[in-house]
């Protein structure tokens, strides 16, 4: 209280400067508890309007959505679908209040029981739908939210969910609803489609008068710009220069894969520890089991199987048919890839196609539908049928009714006619192929037991080979891409001493490959795939125009340098220049000629103008076509609205300048009703209705993008 009492009695200067001792005291604790006060916030990723997406919420969402569409999808799509999630959800919210718009219980219960999807988990024995079922089922989901929140979580997003697509939906239909073209609109449109106008004209091309005539300047340009401003927007823009480093094999690797195949195909001698003897291993030539050895020394295990000639590997399929059985061919190199290949056998003078019959039996584990039978009783019961058709082959076609279980085969009596070697599943085809025409037997292949008969065998002759293949991929080693490693870290030194991508590059003999228009969270680039963290480090602040940094890739490393870009506003006049050009010579030209377009007849302004005269017969609004020179609606509507036999003023067209001069005007017929018409006007402005209006409330919304602060 002492105290107080003589800070009342002080000085105005005193209570001042104590004052200010209490406010930096204050503020220091601000700063020291939380640095918020001078920090944008990390708890919201946005605004809409004013209302916050919680940043929780939205890397939940987003997360979700990448588990969905799995590692490999795109991660800058996954932000842009997040993102525009979020918005529309937060714009339809506001509309849904406005309008009234809710959700009951009661709806939602109605989607979920008429849903397929669930409807068939909550079905009596009968393979009725039981309502109640699903009623205790959500029951218990409900009593379970505390032992099993994730199960309690995931039930509630799937309602959240519900309540908004159905949301959607009621608004959606409440402005279908609103959409009601008029009587007058549906006769405007009947008229657009059968009015007809025929006419002479005189046009001079704009081709026809050389740029260099009229003058665009930048000026121009800006000045157009400025006038259309939605129309030519720039949205914030980066660009880079690159360099790739890809972690590519070195000759010595190339080299060791080709050695470590060589060593593969003659017998080793091998030090065994247990009998303290050497062991000869057989080698790829002449291992008793090919389809084993490539299954345990190949990179990629293809089976060893029967080739035609032409199915064999198309760049060394003459080498291969002219080897005999056991040779080996190899090692050589395909792409990043060394093969060896071994002749394991070969039959000669093989019919080239096949027609043949059979009965399948198959068993359970095989894949055909509704077969009960264990493998033994279907073996059983090949055998016996096998001796019935061998007894009496005119029963063939009746026990294949009976009994086959490849019911496509059924009509056509078991048979499949002229087939190769490679369109049947491998035993099938070895045991046709290999006998002669009538003969009679078994097969068993991954469908079960066949017994076949061999119906007839073409006179054209083949060569059988089975091959089988042994492989290793070509991949840098820890060696090479260590070197690989300390080249980029060298080169990356360099350029950032340099300053110039392309300079260092020169001397270092590397290609320069230049990246535009890279948008923030758009991270997949070309020719670099997705760099999300690339496109982060060109959208910090931190970053300058110029600044150069290394960047690991999928298959290496690139060295980038920032080279500038485009800040969001009007477009700028090198960008805008493309676009612009053309419309603005399209105006001077019609300008320029516009004033020699002059005279008493269309001969006349032909003469003057130097134009080139026509006739149009009979086109419509809807379908403004003049032959040669594509659409051209202000010609036509001018037609439309020019007195027969009077000459318009001057039109400025796509194609050129034109004058008209209709000849015959051809209204159509008035109708009972134009109600077909209104109908198709309104579900032409339905289509795509919601989309439209989330469209139009972006434009109208305040947005906030918080997500630059937060490091996405």
């Amino acid at each position: 209280m002492a105290i107080l009492g003589k800070i009342q009695r002080s000085s105005g200067v005193a209570i001042i400067v104590i004052g200010m001792a209490l406010f930096a005291f204050l503020i220091m604790g601000l700063l020291k508890n939380s640095s918020s006060l001078f920090q944008p916030s990390r708890d919201y990723v946005g605004k809409v309007n004013g209302v916050k997406i919680p940043t929780k919420d939205f890397q939940e969402y987003r997360a979700n959505l990448q588990k969905r569409y799995g590692p490999g999808y795109s991660s800058s799509l996954i932000m842009r679908q997040t993102w525009d999630y979020f918005i529309n959800q937060k714009l339809l919210e506001d509309e849904f209040k406005k309008t009234g718009i809710s959700v009951s219980d009661d709806r939602v219960f109605d989607v979920l029981k008429n849903d397929p999807n669930i409807r068939q988990y909550f079905t009596t024995s009968q393979g009725v739908f039981d309502e109640n079922q699903l009623i205790d089922y959500l029951e218990k989901i409900n009593e379970s939210k505390d032992i099993n929140s994730r199960q309690y979580k995931d039930w509630i997003n799937s309602i959240k969910s519900i309540k908004e697509n159905e949301g959607r939906k009621i608004f959606t239909y409440l402005v279908r609803g609103a959409l009601n073209p008029t009587i007058k609109e549906g006769e405007w449109a009947y008229r657009k489609e059968t009015d007809k106008v025929s006419f002479d004209f005189v046009t001079v091309p704009y081709s026809k008068i050389p740029d260099s005539v009229v003058q665009v300047t930048e000026d121009d340009i800006e000045n157009y710009v400025a006038a259309h401003p939605d129309q030519y927007k720039a949205k914030e823009s980066r660009n880079i220069l690159y360099v790739k480093f890809e972690n590519k094999p070195s000759k010595t690797d190339y080299d060791a894969v080709k050695a470590k195949l060589q060593s593969l195909i003659e017998d080793q001698v091998v030090f065994n520890e247990k009998t303290n003897k050497n062991d000869t291993v057989s080698g790829f030539r002449n291992t008793p089991d090919a389809d084993a050895f490539v299954k345990k020394y190949s990179d990629h295990y293809r089976p060893v199987r029967w080739f035609t000639a032409d199915e064999l590997p198309k760049d060394i399929a003459d080498t291969l048919q002219k080897l005999p059985k056991g040779a080996v061919f190899g090692p050589f190199l395909r792409k990043d890839k060394f093969f060896v290949y071994k002749i394991v056998d070969r039959k000669d003078g093989v019919p080239k196609t096949a027609d043949a019959s059979h009965i399948l039996i198959s068993y359970q584990g095989t894949g055909i539908p509704g077969v009960t039978r264990s493998e033994d009783e279907a073996r059983k019961l090949a055998d016996s049928l096998l001796q019935v058709v061998k007894k009496n082959p005119s029963k063939f076609a009746d026990l294949v009714k009976e009994y086959t279980d490849d019911k496509a085969s059924v009509p056509q009596g078991g048979t499949y006619k002229d087939f190769s070697f490679g369109k049947m599943v491998e035993p099938f085809s070895e045991f046709v192929f290999t006998h002669k025409k009538g003969d009679i037997g078994i097969a068993k292949t991954r469908f079960g037991y066949h017994i076949i008969r061999v119906d007839k065998l073409s006179k054209d002759k083949t060569a059988l080979i089975k091959l089988a293949e042994l492989n290793k991929d070509v991949e840098p080693s820890e060696t090479t891409i260590d070197s690989i490693y300390a080249q980029v870290a060298l080169f990356t030194q360099q350029a950032i001493k340099d300053g110039d991508l392309n300079k260092t590059a020169k001397a270092k003999g590397k290609a320069v490959m230049p990246v535009k228009k890279i948008f923030r969270y758009e991270a997949n680039l070309p020719g670099l795939g997705e760099q999300p963290e690339l496109v982060r480090w060109l959208y910090n602040k931190k970053t300058k125009v110029g600044d150069v940094r290394r960047f690991e890739t999928k298959d290496g490393y690139v060295v980038v340098q920032y080279t500038g870009g485009t800040p969001e506003g009007p477009m700028p006049v090198a960008e805008a220049s493309v676009l612009v050009k053309p419309i603005l010579l399209k105006q001077k030209k019609f300008a320029y000629i516009k004033d020699k377009l002059k005279g008493a007849s269309l001969d006349e302004i032909a003469k003057n103008s130097g134009g080139q005269k026509g006739h149009v017969e009979d086109v419509t609004l809807d379908a403004p076509m003049i032959p040669g020179m594509g659409k051209e609606p202000v010609v036509v509507a001018v037609a439309f609205v020019t007195p027969i036999g009077k000459i318009s003023d001057p039109i400025r067209g796509e194609y050129g300048a034109f004058v008209v001069s209709p000849t015959k005007i051809t209204p159509a017929p008035e109708l009972d009703s134009y109600y077909p018409y209104v109908a198709q006007l309104k579900r032409k402005e339905s289509n795509n209705v919601l989309n439209r209006i989330l469209t139009s409330l972006k434009d109208k919304a305040k947005i906030k993008d918080n997500r630059p602060n937060l490091g996405y």
